[in-house]
This record gives structure tokens, sequence and C-alpha cells, in this order.
């Protein structure tokens, strides 16, 4: 049985899109569901937007996400004349040919075709044009094209998602395969690379299927073994639109900094267009490597619920073992809170403020943006809690509290959740008042806000030192 093959191919023209990172994932579950190889080729002939440096961090983000190709990347920049070597083949077949029309020429042809409302249709005059004159045009300083002769009739193939799929040719224009600079085109780099490489399964977004009978075409036409064509359902926003940065962030880079498990993202854009057995949302990759098929994947337009993903990731981190959140959280705090030195924070704090978190958060920088009273002292305290909780009465009570708790709970005293609030409501039936009116003021002043976790469990990860300071900065 023939080895199932699959690549994914980004142009280094910009970051990892979701969009992106999903097409690289069926690609590789279906590879890891048939014991076959995953290959990542980076598609950068075009030299003046493909930079270094966007297919690194193209290789990055899939490596984050846990994506690694089975062979060395392929980068079709080292294989420019490899190209041209087919591109030559097809003119010597008689399969490309010499365009000579200049740019106003080919708009008059396009602008004839949209008043009579058909296709364009080059009148191919060059072909008929010998050796020797094609040479003379060429020295003359005479720009060209290569263009590929596109054959009448009509192409079809069976795609694995949409099933049999056909276009009349008599809509394809004869395409450009080699550019007036002499660079080759996406349509004969795609190709060769696929021949090339073995490729079996060629496994790609709907916007690709136009592509499909062209390239299928140039299979033909050098009498290579057709792969098998997938097009994946297009990803659309909540409101049916296409993905835009401008209202959800579009780059996988941006998911990971913003605190988002790899793992989660995973299962989630896996969702966006299969459907796994039993409608199940969390589902492993072993799980899903057993049980992907293309049956599975739907046709319709898939989309992108942000709840969904932050409900995923809330659910992966509450999975997740709490150190190994506890040093994403660390990672987080260098990022966004770098005055906290969170290189100095004992991972065992850290620990426990995650293991009273995790129930109350949906990303990693939850735990920064939500805990942040658990790395930093409060420098501002809630306007709402001020109004109700400053008033002389509650820090007159909260200051006898804390002459009280340094009684109670001295340096060598051992201080749990359950003696705090034993000692605060002693406190508080000693003094005839209810236990809210120190707990509030005491949250505020701990936190610097209205809402957190238990209070008592909060004291206890904070520690005596933190809030004896914090409560006399309070009153004061």
């Amino acid at each position: 049985m023939e080895e199932v093959r699959v690549r994914f191919a980004p142009s280094p023209t910009g970051f990892l899109h979701v969009g992106g990172a999903r097409t690289a994932i069926f690609n590789w579950l279906y590879a890891r569901s048939k014991k076959g190889k995953f290959l990542l080729r980076i598609e950068d002939t075009d030299a003046q937007r493909s930079k270094s440096e966007l297919s690194e961090q193209i290789i990055r983000s899939l490596d984050w996400l846990e994506i690694r190709p089975d062979e060395p990347v392929v980068y079709q920049s080292d294989r420019i004349s490899r190209y041209k070597e087919i591109v030559e083949q097809l003119v010597s077949l008689k399969k490309a040919y010499y365009c000579f029309k200049t740019i106003g020429e080919l708009d008059l042809e396009r602008k004839e075709a949209q008043a009579n409302k058909t296709s364009i249709k080059h009148d191919r005059a060059s072909m008929n044009m010998t050796d020797d004159e094609i040479k003379e045009f060429i020295s003359s300083g005479k720009e060209y094209t290569i263009r590929f002769h596109v054959p009448d009739g009509v192409t079809e193939f069976d795609d694995l998602v949409h099933g049999k799929t056909t276009f009349s040719n008599s809509g394809i224009d004869d395409f450009v395969i080699l550019r007036s600079d002499g660079t080759p085109v996406y349509q004969i780099a795609v190709v060769v690379d696929d021949h090339d490489m073995n490729i079996t399964h060629v496994i790609r977004g709907d916007d690709h299927l136009s592509n499909t009978p062209k390239q299928i075409l140039l299979y033909k036409a050098m009498n290579w073994e057709l792969p098998l064509f997938a097009h994946l359902p297009m990803i659309l926003d909540e409101d049916k639109r296409k993905l835009s940065k401008r209202r959800n962030p579009v780059a996988v880079e941006e998911y990971r900094d913003k605190g988002y498990l790899h793992e989660a993202l995973f299962n989630f854009l896996t969702l966006l267009g299969f459907a796994p057995n039993n409608n199940t949302e969390l589902i492993s990759r072993d799980e899903l490597v057993e049980t992907f098929t293309f049956a599975r994947v739907n046709k319709k337009s898939a989309v992108f619920d942000m709840k969904k993903l932050n409900w995923i990731n809330s659910e992966y981190i509450k999975m997740k073992d709490e150190a190994d959140i506890a040093s994403l959280v660390k990672e987080g705090l260098n990022k966004i809170m770098p005055e906290t030195d969170a290189e100095s924070i004992p991972l065992d704090y850290v620990i426990k403020s995650v293991h009273l978190m995790k129930e109350r958060v949906c990303i990693i920088n939850d735990f920064i943006e939500l805990g942040k009273y658990f790395f930093i002292e409060p420098e501002t305290y809630e306007e709402k809690g001020l109004a109700k909780y400053s008033n002389d009465e509650s820090k007159k009570l909260l200051a006898e509290y804390l002459d009280s708790f340094n009684e109670v709970f001295s340096d060598n005293n051992i201080m749990n959740p359950e003696e705090l609030e034993k000692h605060l409501r002693s406190y508080t039936d000693l003094k005839g008042v209810k236990a809210a009116s120190v707990i509030h003021p005491l949250r505020l002043a701990l936190t610097g806000g209205t809402v957190s976790p238990g209070i008592f469990e909060v004291m206890e990860v904070l520690g005596k030192d933190k809030i004896r300071k914090r409560i006399k900065r309070f009153i004061q």
C-alpha cells in the first residue's frame, strides 16, 4: 500500500493565520491516522513579499502547536531552477508557449472579454512562431511570459470533501507559468513540488478550489500521477463574515501570547469543520488521530466562536497540571508585569495562586490580570469598594482586627483557612458586628477589589507579612 504523504505549504508573507493552522492540523491528523508523513513547504518565491523572519515565525507557531514535519523543510526559493526546467519541458512539448503581448494588448483583450461577458481567450499567435523568431524577439529585448496552453474540454476530480467536481476548460484562461522577470508562478511551482515530494493527498482550504483544475491540467501535461484533493470549509466569524484581525486575533502567535493553551487551540481548530464521534467537544489528540476521516469533514463554512474557544481553554486549564500552569503564569508575568521580578517568585507560591484561581479563568493571562494582587501590592482600590468600605468605622474595625491577628498568628503559628475564618468570626462576635463588616474591607485591602476567591484561602497564599503590610497601607 502506498505511503500517505501530505504537506502544509504556507507563504511567509504574514504570521501563521488560524485558518492556515487548521489546514496544518487536518494534514497532520490525516497523516498520523494513516501512519504516513507530514511535510512542510515554505512557498517563498515572491521575493518582494516573503520574509525569512516570517518563515521562522510560522515554524515556531507550528512547533508550539506540536505540529512538526517528518522530513526537512522544503523552501521553494531553493528550487527555482527546477521549476524553469519543467517550464522548458512544457514548451518543448507544445503544452506551453511564449507570449510577447504588451500590457496594453492584454488590457484590451480583458476589456473586450468583459464587454462580451466571456472569459479571456488569447489568440495564441506566438504558438506558430519558429524557434528562430522567438530567439530574435528575445534577443531584441522584447518582454515575454510563458503561458500554459489550456486544452478544450472539462476537468473533473473527486474531491474527498465535496465529491465529484467539474470545471469547464473554456472558463480557464491560458495562465502564465513563468513571469516576465523569469520567476515561476504559484501554479507551476506547487505542481512540481507536490510531484517531486511524492505528495499523495493535497489537503487545503476551499479558497484553493479554483486553482485545482489548472494544477490538474499541468499534471496531465507532464503525464504525472495525480494526488487526491480535499478542500476544507472556509472559517467565518460569528457574523458569517471573513475572519478579520480588526475583530478578533487571527494569528496563532497572538493566541499564544494571550495565554491560550496549545492543546486547547488545537482541539478548537479541529472542530472548525470536523465533527468527532458523539459530537464531543473536548477530545484528545490521540482520539482525533483515531477518529479522523474526511467523511466527517463538513462542506459548509465553519464559524470561529470565541466563546467556545474560551470555554475549551478554561476546561484545559482545569485539567492541566498546576505546576505547568504556574510556569506559564511566570512566563506571562515577565511579559505583562516585568516589575514583579517573576524569576524571584517561588514556583510553589504561584502554584497556590493557580489552585485558587483556575476555576475562574479562561486564559493564562487571566491569572495575572484577575489575580495580580498575588504578585504585586494593590496601588489603587476599586471605587465601588472605597465608597462602601473605606469609612472610619470600617478602618477602625480593620485596625483592631489586625491587632488581634498579630496576637493570634505570630510568626510561629500555623495559618490556614479554617483557623483564619475561626479567628475572624470570634473577633466579630466579640465586637458584636457581622463577619461581612470585616471581610469586605479586608478583601479590598488585600486585593484592591471586591471580588476574589475565598478571602481566607487568599490570605493563606499571601502569607502573614503581605497581610500585615497591606492592611496597614489601606488604613493609612
